[in-house]
């Protein structure tokens, strides 16, 4: 079973604002075949917390994070907004509680009606749910909600989509998802389609907004550095397992998951800081070439042993569970010790 008390020690005892447990999520391939998207992944993200979910493409971090807002919803596992169980919840609750939840999806061109204005877009969301306030402010509410994602209400209102830039509908969608004032959002790679000067625009504008007000986050991209400097705790995911999660602020020289150690291997040596192969950490693990293994047929035991150096016949035998490390810090891995304190 997997363990899914992600939250470090001393963190606030309040129930989390987002909470998963045993997500399951397999896809019909013909033939009788599965594919293993998600198996037995659990989470927490405490309130105000930025939790990056990491993996290489396929690995599942996306299904993960449409699972969390039930679209679609898992098939088995629990996950829970606050106190409320969103697993299993009558269709309509359902959709009452998602007002709670916004999701920022990755092609933001492709997430916005190329036929409505900006002006429209923005305010979808209180169109639909009703704002409470007189019609006569919304266009103050609209206007707002531009500025504080950085566009020029005058320029960009009465355009649509086409009309935009990348980075431009990446701010729209940004705007839309907060004027609902969400208690999380979650992010499916905001930036991984966005030009690099553009990308470190919204990702200042997203942890800035996060902070001022609040939100808990739950970030998913495949950049290593990207992930690491947004997040408070990173979730590193390989082919639909949680291989360790551990605070982003001693990720570079603190992780053991071989798997972990790769990906902070491939960053470009200016990035990467005291990580793998420097003076005081763990060496980039350097495993057997084998063919990347596929989620319709995952390897027996631990899913990461055909690439991993240190893998024994126990890994193949045995599906590795999350243990603790230290606090805040949890791997899934027979062959890495926690480390002991002494007196």
């Amino acid at each position: 079973m997997t363990t899914t008390d992600t939250n470090p020690a001393g963190r606030d005892t309040r129930p989390p604002a987002l909470s998963a447990e045993n997500l399951v999520v397999e896809f019909p391939a013909g033939r009788g075949r599965k594919v293993h998207a998600v198996s037995g992944v659990g989470l927490e993200v405490a309130a105000g917390e930025t939790l990056g979910i990491l993996g290489e493409s396929g690995c599942g971090k996306s299904t993960v994070g449409r699972s969390l807002i039930q679209l679609p919803p898992p098939d088995s596992g629990t996950v829970r907004l606050g106190e409320l169980t969103l697993t299993g919840l009558a269709p309509g609750e359902l959709r009452r509680a998602r007002a709670r939840m916004q999701i920022i999806m990755q092609d933001p061109v492709s997430a916005l009606n190329p036929r409505r204005k900006v002006k429209d877009l923005v305010w979808e969301g209180l169109s639909i749910w009703g704002s409470g306030e007189d019609p006569r402010d919304k266009d103050d509410r609209i206007d707002t909600a531009l500025r504080d994602v950085g566009l020029d209400p005058a320029t960009v209102r009465e355009r649509r989509p086409h009309e935009l830039s990348g980075g431009q509908c990446q701010r729209v969608c940004i705007a839309r998802a907060l004027l609902l004032d969400p208690e999380v959002l979650v992010c499916d790679e905001p930036v991984s389609s966005l030009d690099v000067s553009v990308q470190a625009q919204i990702l200042n504008l997203l942890e800035t907004t996060t902070r001022r007000r609040g939100l808990s986050m739950v970030f998913i991209a495949h950049d290593v550095s990207v992930v690491k400097n947004i997040s408070d705790r990173v979730m590193v995911m390989y082919l639909g397992k949680v291989c360790e999660v551990l605070p982003s602020d001693g990720m570079q020289h603190e992780a053991v998951h071989p798997y972990t150690r790769l990906l902070l291997a491939s960053l470009p040596e200016a990035q990467r800081g005291p990580g793998p192969g420097s003076a005081g950490a763990p060496a980039a693990p350097s495993g057997p070439a084998a063919e990347l293994p596929s989620p319709l047929d995952p390897p027996s035991g631990c899913r990461f042993r055909t690439r991993c150096p240190l893998a024994t016949d126990r890994c193949a035998d045995e599906d590795p569970s999350l243990r603790d490390m230290r606090p805040g810090h949890r791997v899934a891995c027979h062959h890495v010790e926690p480390k002991r304190n002494h007196a």
